[in-house]
């Protein structure tokens, strides 16, 4: 449709509002919120502005008086919504959330956040042609699925070892996104040898690749499938160990997936007895170095060259070793 330009409009906004409608109903169906995403704008309006007759839910959403009265009808059916006198004006009628209504929204506000978290990330892009913003918010939309986005920031995640080809291939797609974004004319022989072939990489240099992965919660009872969103790899050098491509899913950012890969790997290394943990980076890469500080890696002078063009900071972290342990 994208080439017959504005003369589609009607139908690509439909596109994309039935699909944003699909995916929500998807989410509130798999997070247990008991009711349809078409009630959500007139709950809100409610929740925020209390009681209020039909014809001024109608006015403040711009929506039919016909519409609105058939939504509020099944809402009052289904025990969303109470219904009483308004005390000001006996022969109106207002509608309220009811007890359940109340607790229904409650329900859904950890899952309206994230909604909102990840909506705000697809539309942050600036564009002085509205015909061309819609054209990457198309793309940003369609491209991933939201409500696999939106289960994945609520769950819980747990460090496992790398054990299947999936969980290869998420290896190698969590670090190239990031590669590819920052620095996709300096990915390396290096970069392609373990990412390409984690698990060879791994017998041949004493290397280790652990994967974060989502864990069923109170919210989300029994998740169909794990999603990869996080991954690491420990390289051990005998009384040392290296971190290496740490990487955490877009979706997933400001979760603290990476700071719990960042502490499993210390934890690792010091039950494994060495006595220093060291890692490359770029000084582009701010919040990585911060993520680095907060966990006490301090910069130093490389004391060697690196394999990698774009590593122009060494950071390493002086641990007090345990007793070793394979």
């Amino acid at each position: 449709m994208e080439q017959f330009g504005v003369l589609t409009l009607g139908s690509r906004l439909k596109r994309l509002s039935d699909y944003l409608f699909a995916q929500v109903q998807e989410i509130y169906s798999v997070t247990g919120v008991p009711f349809s995403a078409t009630y959500f704008p007139i709950l809100r309006l409610l929740q925020m502005q209390g009681n209020m007759p039909v014809t001024e839910i109608a006015e403040r959403l711009r929506l039919s008086h016909p519409a609105v009265s058939k939504q509020t009808v099944k809402m009052l059916k289904e025990g969303l919504l109470d219904k009483q006198l308004d005390k000001a004006d006996q022969r109106l009628s207002v509608l309220q959330l009811s007890e359940f209504g109340a607790y229904a929204m409650s329900k859904a506000e950890p899952v309206l956040l994230e909604m909102q978290h990840l909506l705000e990330r697809q539309l942050s892009f600036s564009s002085e042609n509205f015909m061309t913003a819609l054209e990457q918010l198309e793309q940003n939309t369609f491209s991933h699925e939201m409500a696999i986005q939106v289960v994945d920031r609520l769950v819980g995640t747990q460090i496992v070892k790398m054990n299947s080809t999936k969980h290869a291939k998420a290896f190698y797609h969590l670090n190239m996104v990031w590669l590819k974004r920052y620095f996709a004319e300096q990915i390396n022989a290096y970069d392609l040898a373990i990412l390409e072939r984690p698990e060879e990489w791994a017998l041949q240099h004493n290397g280790e690749v652990f994967l974060a992965v989502t864990a069923s919660n109170e919210m989300i009872e029994n998740l169909a499938e794990e999603s990869v969103v996080g991954a690491v790899a420990i390289k051990w050098h005998d009384q040392q160990a290296e971190i290496l491509k740490l990487a955490v899913a877009d979706h997933c950012q400001g979760k603290g997936i990476g700071q719990k890969l960042l502490e499993y790997c210390i934890e690792r290394a010091k039950h494994k007895g060495v006595n220093k943990v060291f890692l490359e980076t770029a000084a582009c890469l701010k919040a990585a170095q911060h993520l680095y500080e907060k966990n006490g890696f301090v910069t130093k002078v490389a004391p060697r060259s690196s394999d990698y063009e774009r590593a122009d900071v060494y950071m390493e972290k002086q641990l007090e070793g345990k007793e070793r342990v394979q």
